[in-house]
């Protein structure tokens, strides 16, 4: 008679967590090695990537914020492909295949400060052969040309821009001066040759002579890139290389420095300039960039005792023009590195976004952006649950709150974890989802039908969210889960800011845990969706807008209107076009303990304060057409189903504030990244953590990172590791099971 399967307790369904539970799920005879029990709170999973549709307003899909997938998701993208070919789902639904779950972009709008002015600034990104999830990633060497060829590029483009535009022979010759200096070997006769296309054939032979100088722009960054490593391996001395990047930057800075307050190509041209050369010099400088057994190799951890901007200007880049820029400013706001969300506090390790940077501009294949095409519940994690319950229809526990964790006598594994239950069902097997128009989803409140009457009917009377940590509501019952009875292993998935509050005892057994949490830190979000029922030319806005680097907190807006034919609205109130804006918020002054249960509701009001600065000052530079002559916002364009007068119709949009210790994002601030715990090594022999904020070789609150994490535990926990394919690069000095020492 064969051995029982080991029994799992799994606590939370963020997306870390479903993926070890899934990946676990796909090893052959599964349900002989491991019985697998999902405790989660309220009513959905998801972690901070759930996602409702409101059934008393038009089923509209309400995000934790804006959810995007980038190019780069590997591990993600190839999951998320296989649960889609798993579901067989029939082809005329909605959502039946991956492919029509997502849509793409190439190109980022980023937004410039200029001389007080915001100017809107359309960057395309490179597409690599290949398909997302194919496991292909570049070399280092590939990488590093690309830095050159987007030197090259914004290069180009200001050339492109301006030399026909050029009859001043005197900048002319300045022009000319400068690209002699870069041609090597060049003989006295073929400067003069060059000279006099330029003088005396101007009008008729500029166009060639444009294809000629931009024909030879490109070999001299090459080569140069080609030296660099060369010398790296060969040799190990580099500064003969560090001079070139020296003297072609202050070469260029002679070129257009007069010109980079008042000219945007020219600005951009000099930003790319002096922000790819100071990456080669910072990555060579500090040894960023290594060899080893004769390859080339990131060493990102070199790096992360200094903040990304501070890095930036020791090796030389100008604070005013590449430190403040859109292309660093980015890597502050995707992931809302702002302490306490004040934005006059940036922090991030620059050794992890320069890993998340040159990922985000230079591998991602197909396309750099995909949206979803419904809800990210609905995208994602509706087709990861469906997949699972048809394998134990009985695995999921909702409306489970995982009060405390205890520890053995000796402090050495998970001994009890003791278990609120929110609400009485009227059936065990809960039913989470809701059919609508063809797909089922997540809704935005429980199905109240499914809770015995008389706690439905006060949940609905005193609004309360089973989800808050400050919700004035008790548990109907509590239980514990034993260790040797009900479980035998763990996978802790909540987020980093919930352990104080359901396992303060392995803080204080485990200094790693203590460390941990003093070094690390999370942040608030904040969120607006707007629907509007005039359509992208009556807005005066791109059909799909994406906009970053805008006005601090809030700074990024993006067009979602993809979603649109997954709602269900009344046809006297049907969208044209919806919205979403995000960004950090402020911590308040004083966050109290769960008792003080109207703080919530508070930070809500805060929140509607923040809206309302942010449609009377800013919102009219990203949707011209919503104000009149007189700068007045048009309310009527907000689709409002109670039909509200004018300022009524704020209420009409959807905010989000995420204060929750299981929603707080979690930060990569400097020299944090040493603290992370990994999977299975965390001091307690029978519990594996897994979230965005464990060892992951990411270590940012990226979608990759967090299903990285996912696939380490379930590969730290399967008796077949070998099976568990992780999708890595050939970058870094180490293999992520090598770092991790899982076999």
């Amino acid at each position: 008679m064969g051995s029982k399967p080991r029994r799992i307790a799994v606590l939370g369904g963020g997306l870390s967590a479903m993926t070890s539970v899934y990946t676990l799920m796909q090893e052959p005879n599964w349900e002989e090695k491991y019985d697998i029990t999902v405790y989660q709170l309220g009513w959905r999973i998801g972690g901070k990537g759930a996602s409702g549709v409101n059934p008393e307003i038009g089923y509209r899909i309400e995000e934790h914020g804006l959810h995007l997938w980038m190019g780069f998701y590997e591990n993600a993208f190839k999951m998320i492909k296989e649960v889609y070919k798993n579901l067989d789902r029939p082809k005329e639904a909605p959502m039946s295949t991956f492919e029509k779950a997502f849509s793409k972009q190439d190109y980022f709008i980023f937004t410039e400060n200029v001389n007080n002015k915001w100017v809107d600034w359309k960057v395309p990104f490179p597409q690599l052969p290949g398909k997302v999830g194919d496991g292909q990633l570049p070399s280092v060497e590939e990488v590093l040309e690309a830095i050159s060829d987007f030197i090259i590029h914004h290069i180009v483009e200001w050339l492109e821009d301006h030399l026909s535009h050029i009859k001043n022979k005197g900048w002319l010759q300045k022009i000319i001066d400068f690209f002699i200096r870069l041609f090597s070997g060049k003989s006295d006769q073929e400067v003069q040759k060059i000279k006099e296309r330029f003088f005396h054939h101007l009008e008729e032979e500029l166009d060639a002579l444009d294809d000629e100088i931009i024909a030879r722009i490109q070999p001299i960054f090459r080569n140069l890139v080609k030296k660099m490593t060369t010398n790296l391996k060969e040799e190990g001395d580099v500064s003969e290389v560090l001079e070139s990047w020296r003297k072609i930057k202050n070469w260029i800075w002679d070129l257009l420095g007069d010109l980079v307050e008042e000219n945007n190509t020219a600005r951009r041209a000099w930003l790319a300039v002096d922000f790819g050369t100071t990456l080669f010099t910072g990555m060579l400088k500090d040894k960023v960039l290594s060899v080893k057994n004769g390859k080339l190799h990131f060493d990102f951890e070199t790096i992360n005792d200094i903040d990304y901007g501070d890095w930036l200007q020791k090796h030389g880049a100008s604070e005013e023009h590449t430190v403040g820029s859109p292309i660093v400013r980015a890597m502050y706001d995707g992931p809302f590195a702002f302490l306490k969300g004040n934005p006059n506090t940036p922090n991030v390790e620059a050794g992890t976004i320069l890993n998340i940077f040159l990922r985000l501009g230079f591998t991602c294949k197909e396309n750099i952006v995909w949206r979803m095409d419904a809800g990210m519940g609905d995208t994602i994690f509706g087709p990861i649950y469906e997949d699972l319950v048809r394998k134990k229809p009985d695995m999921f526990k909702f409306f489970h709150a995982v009060r405390d964790i205890t520890l053995t006598e000796d402090n050495s594994a998970i001994d009890k974890i003791v278990i609120g239950k929110q609400v009485t069902l009227k059936d065990d097997n809960y039913n989470p989802l809701l059919n609508v128009k063809g797909l089922d989803c997540w809704p935005s409140h429980p199905v109240y039908d499914q809770i015995i009457d008389e706690e439905a009917k006060e949940l609905q009377e005193r609004n309360i969210n089973l989800e808050s940590s400050w919700a004035d509501w008790e548990d109907r019952d509590t239980f514990i889960l034993n260790k040797d009875k009900d479980f035998d292993e763990v996978i802790f998935g909540f987020s980093l800011a919930t352990i104080p509050h359901v396992a303060s005892e392995l803080i204080d057994a485990n200094d790693k845990w203590y460390d941990m949490l003093q070094n690390m830190r999370t942040v608030q979000t904040q969120a607006y969706q707007y629907w509007f029922n005039k359509d992208a030319e009556g807005l005066g806005i791109e059909e799909d807008k994406l906009q970053s680097t805008y006005v601090e907190p809030v700074d990024t807006f993006c067009a979602m209107n993809q979603v649109l034919d997954k709602e269900d609205w009344p046809k006297s109130h049907d969208p044209k076009y919806v919205a979403y804006s995000c960004g950090v918020f402020p911590d308040a002054d004083y966050i109290p303990p769960f008792n003080v249960h109207d703080f919530p509701e508070k930070e809500q009001e805060r929140v509607k304060e923040n809206l309302k600065i942010y449609i009377d000052k800013y919102l009219q530079h990203l949707i011209p057409n919503l104000y009149n002559e007189k700068g007045e916002f048009d309310w009527d364009a907000l689709v409002d189903l109670q039909n509200g007068k004018g300022e009524e119709r704020i209420s009409s949009i959807y905010t989000r504030v995420n204060i929750d210790p299981s929603e707080r994002y979690v930060l990569s601030v400097v020299n944090s990244s040493k603290y992370r715990l990994k999977t299975n090594d965390n001091g307690f022999s029978n519990l594996y953590i897994t979230g965005d904020w464990i060892q992951n070789g990411m270590n940012a609150g990226f979608v990759e990172g967090a299903v990285i994490s996912g696939l380490l535990t379930a590969k730290a926990i399967s008796d077949t590791p070998e099976n568990i394919k992780i999708i890595t690069d050939n970058w870094t000095i180490k293999s992520l099971e090598e770092e991790l020492e899982i076999d």
